[in-house]
């Protein structure tokens, strides 16, 4: 199934942040006037004098606290997008030799290092100190990816929209759903777990955690996010059906009855494939009250391109450069 998918945007690393960036970051405009009436070119003692007209106030912005409070919990945002500089770290095949790129290769090692104690670092602060009293919830990580893994491709595949919407972040339901939608009326889809791969990509589980980073969210009280990216090797089946429908009769004589029953016969034979996913799931929280885990879709792992073309990685800059660059991605500046 995830391989199948992969075509589509199902599988798109980045996807746009620009609702979630006018709520978060509000861009600053300058003073405007309102013209609420257009100007007439009748001649009369009143118009022949050089008036100024009056200048009308710029209207307060609310702050972000402002408008977020006044939102219901439905209505606020749940899509993100990947925190940025969450390194993940590729499988060993995909590295580059020490040999031939020594450089590129101890800069990624020495990226994984640091960005896994700047992890465990913002866990701690997150869940003690920012917000005091939250559990850490290390050995739960696999287990909740695991079953919103299960969860959300049962669902794509029974065409499951509501349980989609719940598990799943915004912009990841929407891509789902737009796929459903596009299915034929008489088209299904099964979808069967076989197994998780347990490979040394995994330390031997089928699930391995790449990324676990939280932070609090700017501007809003009581607020933060915290973030996790695994590595889910497994094999999957997929086959696609159709639906049919078939009538029956029931009962003896006259009184027989006629029923419409569906079934699915299927169109090809299933297809099994192993399949390598990074997913992304979170858990946000709004003005202190915790959201249940969520999907917020797939990702791609770190590569050497990225060591030069994403200023969180790319090295010689300062703390507070990374930090504006990652501001200026929100505001859609960059």
């Amino acid at each position: 199934m995830a391989s199948s998918l992969s075509k589509g945007p199902l599988f798109s690393a980045v996807r746009s942040n620009t609702a979630v960036s006018q709520f978060y970051f509000p861009a600053v405009r300058g003073s405007y006037q309102c013209r609420f009436f257009s100007q007439s070119s009748q001649r009369n003692g009143r118009q022949a004098m050089n008036m100024d007209s009056p200048k009308v106030p710029t209207p307060l912005k609310p702050s972000t606290a402002t408008r977020g409070s006044m939102m219901s919990r439905s209505e606020l945002p749940t899509d993100l997008g990947l925190l940025p500089g969450t390194f993940i770290r590729p499988l060993w095949r995909d590295l580059p030799s020490l040999f031939t790129h020594p450089k590129e290769r101890l800069q990624l090692e020495w990226l994984w290092l640091k960005s896994g104690f700047q992890s465990f670092a913002s866990i701690i602060v997150y869940s003690k100190i920012t917000f005091k009293g939250l559990p850490l919830r290390f050995r739960e990580r696999r287990q909740v990816a695991r079953e919103l893994h299960q969860r959300m491709y049962s669902a794509f595949a029974a065409g499951d929209v509501p349980t989609i919407r719940k598990i799943c972040c915004t912009g990841f339901a929407n891509d789902l759903t737009s796929r459903i939608t596009a299915r034929a009326k008489d088209e299904a889809v099964t979808w069967t777990l076989d197994k998780y791969n347990r490979t040394p990509a995994t330390l031997l589980t089928g699930v391995r955690v790449l990324a676990d980073r939280a932070t609090q969210i700017p501007e809003i009280p009581d607020s933060g996010v915290r973030q996790v990216v695994v590595r889910i090797t497994s094999r999957q089946s997929t086959q696609k059906m159709r639906v049919v429908t078939k009538a029956s009769t029931t009962g003896p004589g006259p009184a027989a009855r006629k029923s419409l029953t569906k079934e699915l016969e299927p169109v090809a034979p299933a297809k099994q494939q192993d399949c390598t996913e990074y997913l992304v799931y979170q858990k946000l929280r709004w003005f202190g009250q915790e959201e249940d885990w969520r999907i917020w879709g797939h990702t791609q792992p770190t590569t050497v391109e990225d060591l030069y073309s994403n200023p969180m990685f790319a090295p010689g800059l300062t703390l507070a450069e990374r930090m504006q660059h990652a501001q200026d991605m929100y505001q859609g500046k960059k």
